[in-house]
């Protein structure tokens, strides 16, 4: 079995806008996946989720791209080094991490943290960090 493992900074920033970018069939499976996750938060419909009133622009960023895809090849999934998370005009960046076997599943999974998750006090039972990652950009 082919297992992926996934490094998405593009997930976690918003920072995809499909602007006439050749992307790759996983990266546009990840845009398209990103691209409903965030309408339906903005359309209330995620169980026990609020509708998001303001979500940031996503645009292509090729800078965090190129990042990612070194750490890739380096396999480098957690790193503490903090340079890592300060690139071109963004505060910080964070990572959400996956060994699966196919990118469908890990963004599912990701998804599915929202059962976790307690908008109203910004609290997690359980792991919910990917899905807030992909919807608010915590």
């Amino acid at each position: 079995m082919f297992k992926i493992s996934l490094i998405s900074y593009l997930l976690l920033l918003f920072t995809f806008l499909y602007v006439e970018t050749k992307l790759s069939g996983e990266l546009r499976e990840i845009y398209r996946f990103h691209k409903k996750v965030r309408k339906d938060v903005k359309n209330c419909k995620i169980p026990g989720q609020p509708p998001a009133v303001k979500l940031a622009k996503m645009k292509w960023n090729k800078l965090l791209a190129d990042k990612a895809k070194q750490q890739a090849k380096r396999c480098q999934y957690d790193s503490n080094d903090p340079n890592d998370f300060i690139i071109g005009d963004f505060e910080s960046i964070g990572q959400n991490l996956g060994d699966y076997p196919t990118i469908e599943r890990a963004m599912k999974d990701w998804l599915e943290e929202h059962k976790n998750y307690d908008f109203k006090t910004n609290t997690c039972n359980g792991d919910c960090k990917n899905y807030k990652q992909v919807c608010f950009n915590y």
